[in-house]
């Protein structure tokens, strides 16, 4: 039987879907013809759709972005942190512009760009000695997969229930039939005297523990950075077990120049990465030290023969090299981070004050709004827990809070099935402020379903 909360949040929605409808006619029609097109489904991004259709958007710049019928909204999703830097950064666009001036597709070949990028990374993150370049995340961390595989000797991979490394590596119940057919181990996040002996029960075959160093569970990422204690034990037993310890820093790097790896103090093995630092061009990379990656020089006698006619292409070269010299650096990246910590302590004063069940979670720049009106966050003698509510209010709660901000305050706050702020650096003051006073608006007009979904998650479950 559905909650009180539940009912009183899916009729306050009814009205704003409606709007939706309504008002994005062009959007609706964009769907339409993309699926009488033949793109399958009408859409290539199948995880965030949103039904009855997703927007479309046909112009953007900075912050704002406009969708077919004409709105114009500010982006607080930053397209799942590929778009750190906003819409057609100058720097990038000029870079990008030089490189397609002067040869940009020379057989694959090498170009004097890739080891300028390398020895950025190289320096800004000390845990990688070498680096090898791909086009996606997803690549990324299937390259650094398959690399532990081929140095260990071992087939198997560990994996977070509910993890997500890109479009064909999940764990657990996130697994579809599409999943790369590695050999998973699946731990739930935070018991790490379960998960340290599950590595020492599969030690004989596993080649790798790869997690994002963050917490998750099979509903939500947070993106808050996990203790350090609890990974260093994880750390130890790779250590122990001759496993390699991989960190998916493809969205946490933003976190810190060093990446959430310098926040933590733990350093693994290898480091993938990947999307902002393209500049809002495809790019993605793994590296890590001599032992992981010597084996990519093609004179070793063990080569790991790699192809891939874009992986060092001189325009998403250029572009990363623009954004380390112009958008990125060490000092910008503590900025940022520092205005995403005021902005969500902002945010759940502003959720205190008014005895809302809202809760901004997460680390710097990256915030998930949480639903509910018990703790988060809690421990236990082996790790760290988090404790969600799993009521159905809680998933239809974000749904209410984007279309309201959406239609009645011209706001991407994240998308529909979870309320995940990846601030842009573009984003100004009073940006923030409007997205403030839309929070507080909403606090007041979905008062009574909100007051309800908070005595139905005093007390979280999970």
């Amino acid at each position: 039987m559905s909650s009180p909360a539940y009912l009183a949040i899916d009729a306050a929605m009814l009205s704003l879907k409606d709007e939706y409808i309504r008002t994005n006619p062009q959007s609706a029609a964009a769907f339409a013809d993309a699926k009488r097109a033949g793109v399958a489904g009408g859409t290539n991004r199948a995880s965030i759709f949103y039904p009855p259709f997703p927007l479309t958007f046909v112009d953007a710049e900075q912050a704002t972005a406009v969708t077919a019928d004409g709105q114009r909204v500010t982006d607080f999703l930053g397209n799942f942190t590929a778009g750190l830097f906003g819409f057609s950064p100058q720097p990038v666009k000029d870079a990008v512009s030089h490189a397609m001036d002067h040869g940009h597709a020379l057989g694959g070949g090498p170009n004097l760009y890739a080891a300028k990028v390398a020895a950025k990374f190289t320096e800004r993150f000390p845990s990688m000695q070498a680096v090898r370049f791909t086009n996606t995340g997803t690549e990324a961390n299937s390259y650094a997969i398959h690399t532990a595989r081929a140095v260990t000797g071992k087939n198997k991979i560990m994996v977070y229930d509910g993890a997500y490394h890109g479009a064909w590596i999940h764990g657990g119940k996130s697994a579809g039939p599409l999943d790369t057919p590695y050999e998973k181990i699946t731990v739930p996040f935070g018991d790490a005297e379960l998960i340290i002996a599950a590595i020492a029960e599969h030690a004989e075959d596993l080649a790798a523990v790869i997690m994002e160093p963050v917490m998750v569970n099979p509903m939500v990422y947070l993106k808050q950075v996990a203790p350090s204690d609890y990974l260093a034990r994880i750390r130890a037993a790779c250590d122990e077990f001759n496993c390699a310890l991989i960190f998916d820093e493809v969205m946490t790097s933003r976190l810190a120049p060093g990446g959430a790896q310098e926040l933590v103090g733990v350093t693994p093995d290898m480091t993938t990465f990947g999307k902002y630092f393209g500049g809002g061009l495809p790019f993605g990379g793994f590296g890590g030290t001599r032992r992981w990656m010597e084996r990519y020089d093609p004179m070793h006698p063990q080569t790991i023969n790699t192809g891939g006619t874009f992986n060092q292409n001189a325009i998403c070269m250029a572009a990363v090299d623009a954004v380390f010299s112009h958008l990125w650096s060490p000092q910008q990246c503590v900025e940022h981070n520092a205005k995403g910590a005021w902005f969500r302590d902002e945010i759940n004063k502003l959720a205190k004050a008014y005895d809302m069940p809202c809760q901004a979670c997460g680390t710097g720049s990256l915030i998930t709004l949480i639903w509910q009106h018990g703790p988060v966050v809690g421990g236990n003698e082996s790790g760290v827990a988090l404790t969600l509510a799993t009521t159905a209010a809680v998933y239809a709660a974000p749904q209410l809070f984007w279309l309201h901000m959406l239609q009645q305050y011209n706001i991407l706050a994240g998308n529909p099935k979870l309320n995940y702020l990846t601030l842009p650096t573009v984003l100004t003051d009073a940006d923030y402020q409007h997205f403030l006073a839309g929070l507080v608006a909403g606090f007041v007009t979905y008062k009574e379903a909100l007051t309800q979904l908070a005595c139905e998650t005093a007390t979280a479950q999970m």
